[in-house]
């Protein structure tokens, strides 16, 4: 069976998709100023935006933040923190006296920040930073650019590239690979090519290193490139198959989220996205996994915006842009989106500061 043709399916998480992300917080601000300004859009989209701002909570918490899911989020978040799904670490939730706490009462200060946050990559980076004070120096070099190519801190990622990887250290596979994904992030494609490539010189035979060559391969304008793309990801997903031969039929893009084994492909989860004609609520849970990814962001702009939602289109994409400047597909859909809205309203001067903005972010790609 051909793989574009297996099931797409939801995860069975229900608490988790009941708390999912409507908007990303980054983009709140941005929308409260387009809601001010769009006075003189159609009605119908005045309407829309209207609903949209309003299931954003007035309140400095937000209702569905519990303990529990608190609990849940932090033990999830010190797996992605160590890029190890199956990493496991005993929390000493006790003090001097013996006395024991609940994970919210144990950490109590980032609960109460944590609490505040809508988007579950926002709440992940706030529980990062928790783990920094006591499991950074812990970490391998390979996973401290994955923690911060996680987290969307691209540049310090590159910093650390900088000042602390020396040649040695290229011995590690792992290492290669996250690299590869740092310039991604970056958009510097032929750096990643050059990791991405190296790493499948040296191990061919690992998933991982076929899964990040595939992305760069696929990202290519070549034919012959975008075929041996296809060829690599389908051995790593038939791998996947295979080892789940007991178990019932898993949707292929259960395959994609994080956990044991998973395929960490942002590219490849867009393209069974679309090849799935897969529903918002999808598009929304894996964003939750590749929200680092610029690539991912942008095509979930343009499949809202291909769905009517062009407001939340809008909000996306002003928020790409802000995170990641160099990424120049973002950059220039934002401004043509503007644009287009300055023609609807035939005001020239419509959002001239995210205008601005914008042209800023392009002087500086020369």
């Amino acid at each position: 069976m051909s793989l574009f043709k297996r099931l797409f399916g939801k995860t069975e998480n229900k608490e988790q998709e009941r708390n999912s992300s409507i908007i990303e917080k980054n983009a709140e601000e941005h929308e409260k100023k387009a809601m001010d300004e769009l006075k003189s859009s159609p009605q119908n989209d005045q309407d829309l935006f209207l609903e949209m701002m309003n299931k954003l909570s007035s309140s400095n918490e937000i209702s569905t933040n519990t303990p529990d899911l608190f609990k849940t989020e932090l033990y999830d978040s010190i797996n992605r923190y160590y890029s190890s799904p199956e990493f496991r670490i005993e929390l000493s939730l006790e003090d001097e006296q013996g006395n024991l706490f609940e994970e919210h009462e144990a950490f109590n200060f980032t609960f109460n920040e944590w609490k505040k946050v809508r988007s579950i990559w926002d709440r992940r980076a706030i529980l990062f930073e928790q783990w920094d004070e006591t499991e950074l120096n812990k970490l391998q070099k390979w996973q401290i650019i994955e923690r911060f190519v996680k987290d969307r801190y691209a540049l310090k990622a590159l910093n650390f590239q900088e000042t602390n990887i020396k040649q040695d250290d290229f011995q590690d596979i792992r290492l290669i690979v996250a690299l590869s994904k740092l310039y991604r992030v970056l958009n510097s494609i032929p750096q990643a090519l050059h990791y991405s490539k190296g790493a499948y010189e040296l191990r061919p035979d690992l998933d991982i290193v076929k899964t990040e060559y595939a992305n760069l391969l696929h990202l290519s304008n070549s034919y012959e490139d975008k075929e041996l793309s296809h060829k690599l990801i389908n051995e790593v997903i038939e791998n996947r198959i295979k080892n789940d031969a007991n178990e019932k039929e898993i949707p292929l893009l259960n395959y994609f989220a994080f956990s044991v084994n998973y395929i960490d492909s942002s590219i490849f989860a867009i393209n069974f996205l679309k090849a799935g004609n897969c529903d918002e609520e999808t598009w929304e849970k894996l964003a939750e996994e590749y929200y680092w990814c610029p690539t991912f962001r942008y095509e979930h702009s343009v499949f809202l915006s291909q769905n009517g939602e062009s407001l939340r289109a809008l909000a996306k994409l002003g928020s790409l842009a802000n995170e990641f400047p160099w990424y120049e597909s973002g950059v220039l859909a934002n401004i043509d989106a503007i644009n287009q809205l300055r023609i609807q309203n035939k005001d020239n001067s419509f959002m001239s500061e995210e205008m601005n903005k914008m042209e800023q972010y392009k002087s500086m790609w020369k």
